[in-house]
């Protein structure tokens, strides 16, 4: 469940093309999350959108000016709103607005609403034309709104609004990006023990080259490792993924890299590793490689009856023997015996926490959005959890290891 749900939201709307991505977002606040949100309109975003458009999926009077109010209630209404607020969020933020916030200029409805807010409950999201982000005032606005603890969404490259514009930063972020750093910023209030920790995840499978064709590889497709990383950067982590080969978008909020063998993820890992807080290797590593890969693709009629194989490297067990002070956790797959097997894993490779998962039942492990999980600490306790979103077993995990005194 998302943390958002419930929650009081102020949604600031100014001035720019961006606007249009705030409509959806709008909705999906209200009717997906129940959110309470009221919006506020900079005079220049009522010349992109009208305030109608947002009171049909708020359900509320949208806030246009300082003195006016068809409830008839002005006041001190931008003071009693943000103090009400769990949230305050500008969303898109242009340079002018920026401005505003950093001289402390209070002339419109918005601008004094944001004076009155707590940085760390405010959230801003820039999105403008390239030029107008890269000046080098908007910068030392945008370093001053960080330096004084505002949450920031930073813009996308892309393809921006006009064909004069072409291709660069300036882009408001998806909704999926936006949603995950209103999270962000509620979760960081709650002080997480995640937060700030530096963490490490690899995901996905990896491929060993038969030729340049084929592959020997499993069926796992990163969503465990995904959901693990988004959790946790979430939560405030700075996250750290390694992705085998997969077909899924980055995990939102993380440094990803991609590798695609056993040796590329192990070399990886260990360039990582001891800088690390935490260590969660949920990838399906391979066990197994060929000792001879053919260059090009072996004809049908070359192709040997057997191939000679060896094991990969064990990164976990390399892991364990070069432990500190990491929390180091792993995987392990198993269909019998699965935590008697999964324990003697534990103790042979130096883990402080291994969660198990078995592909036999039904909705768990490979290339499923749901997961059923055996958590078993150092003590050989084991806490089992029942059939759910992956989203929702990560959750459950950071819980289990963050909250544990055994």
């Amino acid at each position: 469940m998302s943390v958002l749900r419930g929650k009081s939201i102020v949604l600031g709307l100014t001035g720019g093309i961006a606007i249009y991505k705030s409509a959806p977002l709008l909705r999906r606040l209200t009717r997906d999350l129940g959110c309470d949100v009221t919006v506020v309109m900079t005079s220049s975003a009522q010349e992109f959108m009208t305030p109608l458009i947002f009171e049909t999926f708020s359900g509320k009077e949208v806030i246009t000016g300082m003195f006016e109010s068809e409830s008839g209630i002005v006041g001190t209404r931008h003071i009693d709103i943000i103090q009400r607020a769990d949230l305050v969020a500008v969303i898109p933020a242009t340079a002018n607005i920026l401005g505003k916030i950093t001289a402390g200029i209070a002339d419109d409805a918005l601008s004094t609403m944001l004076l009155v807010a707590e940085p760390e409950k405010t959230i801003i999201a820039p999105a403008m034309n390239k030029n107008m982000y890269l000046n080098t005032v908007v910068q030392r606005n945008l370093q001053q709104l960080r330096e004084l603890k505002y949450h920031i969404i930073e813009p996308e490259t892309g393809e921006l609004a006009t064909a004069e514009e072409g291709w660069g930063i300036g882009r408001l972020p998806d909704e999926k990006t936006l949603i995950f750093h209103l999270e962000k910023a509620i979760s960081a209030q709650k002080k997480s023990p995640l937060a700030r920790k530096r963490i490490l995840i690899t995901g996905g499978p990896t491929r060993e080259a038969i030729d340049d064709i084929r592959f020997i590889s499993n069926p796992s497709t990163g969503k465990m490792g995904i959901a693990l990383a988004e959790t946790a950067a979430k939560a405030g982590a700075f996250v750290n993924y390694i992705s085998g080969p997969t077909t899924l978008p980055d995990p939102t909020g993380c440094k990803t890299q991609y590798v695609v063998t056993a040796e590329e993820m192990k070399a990886a890992v260990l360039d990582l590793y001891k800088d690390q807080d935490i260590v969660v290797m949920a990838a399906a590593v391979e066990d197994i490689r060929p000792i001879n890969p053919s260059e090009g693709k072996l004809k049908k009629d070359k192709i040997p009856e057997s191939l000679s194989l060896k094991k990969t490297d064990d990164i976990l067990l390399q892991l364990g023997k070069n432990k500190k002070d990491q929390i180091l956790v792993g995987f392990s797959v198993e269909v019998e015996n699965e935590v008697t097997n999964s324990i003697s894993k534990m103790e042979k490779k130096n883990l402080d926490w291994i969660i198990v998962n078995n592909p036999r039942e039904k909705g768990s492990a490979f290339a499923t959005d749901t997961n059923q999980v055996t958590i078993i600490n150092k003590k050989h306790k084991a806490h089992s959890l029942p059939l759910q979103s992956k989203v929702d077993i990560a959750e459950a995990i950071w819980q289990t290891i963050t909250k544990s005194k055994d």
